[in-house]
């Protein structure tokens, strides 16, 4: 019988450090746990920029008479961050032409899961996610006109 309660006194003290742990730990493992879902939409996005700016490219090579305008929204079609046909707030593309080439660059400004956290650190979000992308003009004109 003495064993038993000393058992079970040893047990019900430490019921409460198992507490204060928890309590501890738990909010860094979430950051670290957000941290990593930010890590894997950041790549996930860079590469959805990266066809983006690709494809803005393509498009302004391929007709001499597309404007910024149209190659920003043919590369906004091309994410999905948008219904097709809208605008992509947060998203900047230039376009210039020169050597006979085509040059297009897509920004984005990726905001981040844990921007509160990490603004109040760093002050970096969001995060500008860049592409750019150069191929020859292919037909006659000047494209990315105003």
């Amino acid at each position: 019988m003495g064993v038993s309660k000393v058992t079970s006194n040893a047990m019900a003290e430490s019921g409460g450090q198992s507490l204060i742990e928890i309590a501890l730990a738990l909010p860094l493992l979430l950051v670290i746990l957000l941290g990593m879902a930010d890590g894997a939409r950041a790549y996930y996005v860079a590469g959805i920029v990266a066809n983006a700016g690709r494809e803005g490219a393509n498009f302004a090579a391929r007709n001499a008479s597309a404007t910024e305008a149209q190659v920003l929204q043919r590369a906004c079609d091309v994410t999905g961050f948008a219904d097709f046909g809208a605008s992509c707030t947060g998203m900047h593309v230039t376009c210039v032409t020169g050597d006979g080439d085509v040059t297009v660059e897509v920004r984005y400004d990726f905001a981040l899961l844990t921007g509160s956290v990490v603004d109040a650190a760093f002050k970096i979000n969001p995060i500008p996610v860049r592409s750019v992308s150069r191929l020859p003009i292919l037909t006659g004109g000047t494209p990315c006109a105003s």
